[in-house]
C-alpha cells in the first residue's frame, strides 16, 4: 500500500476533535488499566465480552472529520463506518475490536482497521501499535436451526480468540450471569425510558451499551428530560444521538419510541439464556440474538412491518419518521414496502437520510416542522 506511511499524520491536541465527539458515557468506559473491547454493531454479543472479563466499549466514531476515511474508504460508504475508522486511526486505542459481518461496510470497516488500527489477533491485522485484535463474527440473516447452530459456533470461535487476547476462559456459569445482568440493564433501560424526551432515551440507550452492566443499573444517567410534543415513532438504523433526533425535538416532536440500533431495538424481545454446558449456552446466546428485533438486512421483513405498526400503536404516534444513514442498502430496499404499508394503515410517514454529521440540520428542520404541521392540522379536522 504505497500510501500507508504518508496517509495519517496525528493532529495537535489543540485541532483533535475526536474528544469533543466522545460522550460522558464513553468516556467512563475509557478509564486507563481497564482491560477494554471495543465493538460497533448492535449484534455484537456483549454476554460474551463480559463473561470474557472485558469493558465493552462502542465507538460512536469521529463525526466531525468522517471525510478523513475516504483515502481508504469509498465516500459512498457508511459515514458512521468512515467516522469509527478516524476515531481509531487517532486513538490507536487498546484492547481487541469485535466486528460483525451484518453488512459490507462493516466488513470494510474490518479490513481497513485490521490494517491501519489492531495488530490482528485471531483476525491476521497488521497495523503494530494496537493494542488488540481485529476479530470479524458472522452473522446469519434468517432465524432457524442452522442459523443459531453456525452463530453459536462464531460465538465459541470468537471466545477462544478473546481468551488468547488476553481475555478470561469463557464458562457456562460465567456466560449465564453475564446475559442475565445484560436482560435486567435491557429491562431497566425501557423502564426508565418511558415518558422521555427521545434525545433523553438515546442517552439512556448509549449508557447501557457502553457501561458496565452493574454501573449502569445504580441509576439513570442526570439530565434526563421529559417528552412533550407531536408524539412520533422513529424507526432507522444508526444515527447521530446528539444530531437528527434533537432536530425533531427542537421542531415540537416527541420521540416516543426509538426503533434505531442505537436506540430502543436492541433491548426489546430478549430471551434467557441457559444451558449446562458452555456449547449449549452458545446456542442459546444465539437465539437470543436471532430471534430479538432486527435490523433491515435481516430475512424477516414481514414480521418487522407487522411490529413497527403495533410499536406505533402502543406508543400513540401520530406519524413515523423513517431516518437511515446514507449509503445502507438495506433500508433504501425496505423503505418502498414501509411506505405503502403505513399509508395503506393510515399512518403518515416522513423519509429523512442522515449523513451521521447531520450538518444539513437546517434542511431537516424544515422537512420535520411542515410534516409536524401537518399531523397537527390533520389533528384539527379530525
Amino acid at each position: 500500500m504505497a500510501y500507508r506511511l504518508c496517509y495519517y499524520t496525528r493532529m495537535p491536541e489543540s485541532q483533535n476533535t475526536t474528544a469533543s465527539t466522545r460522550s460522558r458515557e464513553e468516556e467512563e468506559a475509557a478509564r486507563p488499566g481497564e482491560r477494554q473491547a471495543l465493538w460497533f454493531c448492535a449484534y455484537t454479543p456483549l454476554e460474551l465480552l463480559d463473561a470474557a472479563g472485558f469493558r465493552p466499549r462502542r465507538l460512536s466514531g469521529a463525526v466531525e472529520r468522517l471525510e478523513e476515511a475516504d483515502v481508504l474508504l469509498h465516500p459512498a460508504t457508511c459515514p458512521f463506518v468512515r467516522a469509527c475508522l478516524v476515531q481509531g486511526m487517532e486513538e490507536i486505542p487498546r484492547g481487541p475490536a469485535v466486528f460483525v459481518n451484518s453488512c459490507d461496510a462493516m466488513r470494510r470497516l474490518h479490513d481497513a482497521w485490521k490494517d491501519m488500527v489492531g495488530r490482528g489477533g485471531g483476525a491476521g491485522g497488521r497495523g503494530g501499535e494496537g493494542g488488540g485484535g481485529a476479530h470479524m463474527m458472522d452473522m446469519p440473516r434468517r432465524p432457524g436451526p442452522w442459523a443459531e447452530r453456525r452463530l453459536a459456533q462464531e460465538i465459541l470461535r470468537l471466545a477462544e480468540e478473546l481468551e488468547r487476547d488476553g481475555g478470561l476462559a469463557v464458562t457456562p456459569q460465567s456466560l449465564k450471569e453475564a446475559a442475565a445482568l445484560r436482560m435486567e440493564v435491557a429491562k431497566r433501560c425501557l423502564q426508565w425510558g418511558e415518558g422521555l424526551a427521545g434525545s433523553s432515551r438515546m442517552r439512556l440507550a448509549e449508557a447501557a451499551q457502553t457501561l458496565p452492566p452493574r454501573l449502569f443499573l445504580e441509576g439513570p444517567p442526570a439530565g434526563l428530560a421529559e417528552g412533550r410534543g407531536v408524539p412520533l415513532l422513529l424507526t432507522g438504523n444508526l444515527l447521530n444521538p446528539r444530531g437528527l433526533v434533537e432536530v425533531i425535538e427542537e421542531a415540537g416532536g416527541w420521540v416516543k419510541t426509538a426503533d434505531l440500533c442505537n436506540g430502543d431495538r436492541p433491548f426489546l424481545d430478549l430471551e434467557e439464556v441457559d444451558g449446562e454446558t458452555l456449547e449449549e449456552a452458545a446456542l442459546s446466546l444465539a437465539r437470543r440474538y436471532l430471534n430479538r428485533r432486527g435490523c433491515a438486512r435481516m430475512d424477516d421483513a414481514r414480521q418487522r412491518e407487522a411490529r413497527l405498526l403495533r410499536m406505533a400503536r402502543e406508543c400513540g404516534a401520530r406519524g413515523v419518521i423513517y431516518a437511515s444513514l446514507k449509503f445502507c442498502d438495506p433500508y433504501l430496499y425496505e423503505w418502498p414496502r414501509v411506505e405503502a404499508l403505513l399509508r395503506s394503515e393510515g399512518l403518515p410517514v416522513l423519509r429523512l437520510d442522515s449523513d451521521y454529521q447531520d450538518g444539513h440540520a437546517g434542511q431537516l428542520s424544515t422537512r420535520v416542522e411542515a410534516f409536524l404541521e401537518m399531523l397537527r392540522q390533520g389533528r384539527r379536522r379530525a
